[in-house]
């Protein structure tokens, strides 16, 4: 089946033994239904004969999927038939309607997802406690050392840095360095409570390639804190979205952090066939 799909997730690269580094792409189809599509290889977002498939966050793309069950048994997962035939066709440039498309799939709060058969959903955390790293060997959920491990197999074949290119109206920066051998990534993420009115507080591995870029660029906690922690607090809304692994389906890690200027109020009119450029005269114009 052939799906338009608003790329809202892309996580840092793991390695799979099939296909090699893999980005996790996540995001939503036409009729407002989570797609994890894969296998995204990694090499898309640096290898220049590539430059045509290489969307960003935001992006919408049309892609020939096929339900990846039962191999894998989340309800979101859809296997690409062929990652060479992905098309770029739109873009959801302001955050009124980015955060439109969320506000309509929003969940209640954490609990709800853990209780659902979903194996993604979105939240706005209703205070954020904290942003730290974690060293390797205080970590104790088997899902985050499984990533984590993974992710640094991954890291260990790439050539060069990934440039990640974010819109002007984003505040986290280009990344681009060469050449750099990366020590072993560590566990970074959050602390904050969801809108359930017993929460005790939840701790979560950010693995959304932004964030986890920023780290790489910095290699210590405090820069990546001012920006992702300090400056989305007194200058934006949060919203994160959430995803487990098919190994480990009540571990959920945050794939997608989502940061509008605070009081940007959402367009729930929003529908994805918007922001689509249609053929004009028999000719492609993709946005850009």
């Amino acid at each position: 089946m052939k799906e338009r799909i608003l790329v809202i997730a892309k996580t840092y690269p793991e390695i799979s033994t099939k296909y090699g580094p893999l980005v996790c792409t996540v995001g939503l189809n036409e009729n407002l239904q989570w797609r994890r599509i894969y296998p995204i290889p990694a090499k898309i977002f640096f290898d220049k004969q590539y430059t045509h498939l290489r969307f960003k966050k935001w992006d919408i793309i049309e892609v020939e999927l096929t339900d990846a069950r039962p191999k894998d048994p989340r309800i979101e997962s859809y296997k690409v038939v062929n990652w060479e035939n992905i098309k770029i066709i739109g873009h959801v440039k302001r955050w009124e309607d980015r955060i439109g498309f969320l506000e309509k799939v929003l969940d209640k709060d954490i609990e709800s997802i853990w209780n659902s058969n979903r194996s993604i959903g979105v939240i706005k955390p209703t205070l954020l406690i904290d942003f730290f790293d974690k060293p390797r060997e205080r970590i104790k959920d088997e899902a985050e050392k499984e990533v984590l491990n993974k992710m640094n197999e991954a890291q260990a074949t790439l050539d060069q840095y990934i440039q990640i290119k974010v819109a002007e109206n984003d505040i986290l920066p280009d990344v681009k360095e060469e050449g750099i051998k990366i020590e072993k990534l560590p566990w970074i993420g959050y602390k904050f409570e969801c809108p359930n009115i017993n929460c005790n507080g939840h701790e979560m591995m950010a693995i959304d390639w932004e964030i986890q870029e920023l780290f790489r660029k910095y290699k210590q906690i405090e820069p990546v804190k001012n920006k992702v922690f300090f400056e989305f607090k007194n200058k934006r809304n949060i919203y994160f979205v959430i995803g487990n692994t098919w190994k480990f389906r009540k571990s959920f890690m945050i794939i997608s952090v989502v940061y509008p200027p605070t009081g940007t109020k959402p367009n729930t009119n929003v529908k994805l066939d918007d922001f689509i450029q249609h053929r004009s005269s028999g000719i492609d114009k993709w946005l850009q």
